[in-house]
């Protein structure tokens, strides 16, 4: 009994691509595309703007709006400091495709470039390799979708799982042309690491075969994605000999910098990524399908073809293989985006014509039902982003609005809310104390207005008592510091948490 392809509601099969789009475009409507440049994507951003600013001749920020005021030592950004400027530990391939963005003034537009990305990799796998209309379902109510919207260089690799996948599931025939195709999904290790874990793990699975069956007992269509697999690694050896050349380094900025961070914070990261943990749910507990799928996979072993066995165990291995080498909790999203990816491997085994016609009742019904707590998490990410995107516009509109010649923030949350503004305006952060000198120094001579943006007081207690930081001191420092140096404080707007303080001196 096939339930999401069977002759016994072929009639309403129209319904499985509308209603992932109705969703996609409520998602568009709800969602205001600034609202994702916060955070790293800010950072992102921030690296793409250094080619712009330098003619493409550098990848480190001069910080040339703020010249005049200490260069970047004050920039509203995470950075890494260099003697030349400062960057960002995100891979500089995703900064060179943003850049594209900024040239037309807006990176909002990356936002509904990463939905596209989606949609195109979504039809690609279900028109190329004729995959129920149910996958498109499956696909697009997941954490996939959010992760896509959500996070422009994840849309990238997603595509390129897509693709990848694709020509594994069907490799062409020509040599030179699997070897492309192969070299371009690797390209997506330039953007983000995670989904290489698959292709590695099939890439040992048929070089193993390759080696104990010899040319003669491989098939011809395991020749042909052996080839593929193999320029896949080409892709990911050339990221390493472009990384090496540029850093010194074969891993790279952002691997290299997750590693100073701390590989290992225990069960609890373990736990959040799978399951749940730090306020949101892992991937597994968000897909539950997706284990069903493979213990069903497993205890039909022996039906499966080759290749699917082969995926069925790479996608097992990267479940937990992905979870142990993520270099965080990941707690900014739900469902993990370091291993929401699998998605991908598990709908192509799942909704292929070959296995859907055979999977038996009882698992379509148990699958219809774990969906539904999908379902229910999809429906709190997508409230929960709304509410973030109203909270963003609102702060954001609240931010501009006070419209100084210099901004100062204290905390790097609130300079998260000027998104792209921080490129275009001249905003300060100051974060710990032994930089106010400095500072005070540099706005000594100052004349005409400057608003300093920080949490209200209590607000402030709050978070210290979650983490350690000097942003409510440094805030009474420099409000008695422009007093006293005959600034005259022309007005202090409220809006819930934030305050601003406008400080005048002609």
């Amino acid at each position: 009994m096939d339930l999401f392809g069977g002759k016994k509601i072929s009639k309403l099969q129209f319904l499985f691509p509308i209603c992932p789009i109705i969703f996609a475009a409520f998602f568009l409507f709800k969602v205001d595309a600034n609202s994702v440049l916060v955070s790293d994507n800010q950072n992102k951003i921030v690296q793409a703007q250094a080619f712009i600013d330098s003619g493409y001749r550098s990848q480190y920020l001069s910080c040339k709006i703020l010249e005049d005021l200490g260069g970047c030592k004050f920039f509203p950004s995470w950075q890494l400091l260099l003697p030349n400027g400062i960057s960002g530990p995100f891979p500089v391939a995703f900064s060179l495709f943003a850049s594209l963005f900024g040239l037309l003034g807006d990176y909002s537009f990356l936002f509904y470039v990463s939905i596209l990305f989606f949609w195109i990799g979504v039809f690609f796998l279900k028109l190329e390799l004729n995959l129920k209309w149910a996958a498109l379902i499956f696909l697009s109510f997941s954490p996939a979708f959010f992760h896509s919207a959500l996070f422009p260089d994840y849309s990238i690799t997603f595509l390129l799982t897509c693709v990848g996948l694709t020509f594994y599931a069907c490799p062409v025939k020509t040599k030179l042309l699997g070897l492309f195709i192969g070299l371009f999904v690797g390209f997506g290790f330039f953007f983000r690491p995670e989904n290489t874990i698959l292709y590695f793990l099939l890439g040992v699975f048929h070089l193993v075969e390759f080696i104990h069956k010899g040319n003669s007992g491989v098939s011809t269509k395991d020749k042909d994605r052996l080839v593929l697999l193999i320029g896949i690694g080409i892709g990911v050896v050339f990221y390493g000999i472009i990384n090496y050349s540029l850093y010194g380094s074969v891993i790279g900025t952002r691997i290299e910098a997750n590693a100073k961070i701390g590989w290992n914070t225990g069960f609890e990261k373990y736990s959040s990524l799978l399951f749940f943990g730090n306020g949101r749910v892992g991937f597994l507990f968000f897909c539950p399908w997706i284990l069903l799928w493979l213990v069903y996979f497993f205890i039909r072993w022996k039906d499966l073809e080759k290749f699917e066995r082969k995926l069925s165990l790479a996608i097992l291995i990267s479940l937990f293989l992905g979870a142990y080498l993520a270099p965080n909790d990941s707690n900014i999203d739900w469902g993990t985006r370091y291993l929401s990816w699998l998605i991908v491997p598990a709908v192509v085994l799942f909704f292929s014509k070959n296995n859907s016609e055979k999977v038996p009742t009882t698992v379509w019904i148990l699958t219809g039902i774990l969906f539904l707590v999908t379902l229910f998490f999809t429906r709190t990410y997508f409230l929960a982003q709304a509410k973030l995107s109203r909270e963003y516009k609102k702060y954001n509109e609240f931010l501009l609005n006070s419209n100084p010649d210099i901004y100062i923030t204290t905390d790097s949350s609130v300079s998260a809310l000027f998104g792209q503004e921080i490129l275009r305006k001249k905003i300060l952060k100051i974060e710990h104390i032994e930089d106010l000198p400095e500072l005070k120094n540099i706005l000594s001579t100052r004349k005409g207005s400057i608003s300093m943006a920080r949490y209200e007081s209590i607000t402030s207690s709050l978070m210290q008592t979650i983490k350690k930081n000097d942003s409510q001191e440094i805030g009474t420092e420099m409000e008695n510091w422009f007093l006293r140096s005959g600034w005259i404080l022309g007005s202090k707007q409220t809006l819930d948490k934030i305050e601003i303080l406008k400080f005048v001196r002609n």
